[in-house]
């Protein structure tokens, strides 16, 4: 076992390193060409709203996007700031406060999300069919196992 492991720490950083260099010079790079405040921890605050249409609780929010809640709390006022999203009381239960992305706030999600499928098409176009289908089957077996893990 110890020598499948020898390596990992190898291909874990060039992962990184993969990801890390194709969102700084494609993603932001062409978010901010759009005047948006497109920044790695905006982005994060986006997609922490996994359905769009579904209000969450900050605590939520933070699991989603991997932060603590005080942090996510912070996103979340400058969503506010930007008109991208607004707190509301739970129908259910008045005492708590949910989040939920406003008209603008989904605009921007959905654009931004659009961008970033066009880089990766721009990316794999630069591969044959066949790497295309092993790459994506292998990032899916990895994130199954992942989240096994996690």
């Amino acid at each position: 076992m110890s020598s499948k492991l020898d390596n990992i720490d190898y291909q874990m950083n060039v992962i990184k390193f993969f990801m890390d260099e194709f969102y700084n010079k494609t993603v932001f790079k062409s978010a901010n060409k759009s005047g948006a405040d497109l920044s790695p921890s905006f982005i994060k605050s986006l997609f922490a709203f996994v359905n769009p249409e579904e209000d969450y609780p900050i605590g939520e929010l933070g699991k989603n996007a991997r932060v603590k809640s005080s942090t996510m709390t912070d996103m979340v006022d400058r969503m506010e700031d930007e008109g991208l999203a607004e707190r509301v009381r739970d129908k259910n239960d008045r005492r708590l406060v949910k989040v939920r992305l406003t008209k603008k706030g989904k605009k921007t999600r959905q654009e931004f999300y659009k961008k970033r499928r066009k880089e990766f098409e721009s990316i794999f176009k630069q591969l044959a069919p066949e790497d295309v289908h092993k790459f994506v089957k292998n990032l899916s077996e990895v994130t199954e196992i992942l989240k096994k893990i996690n």
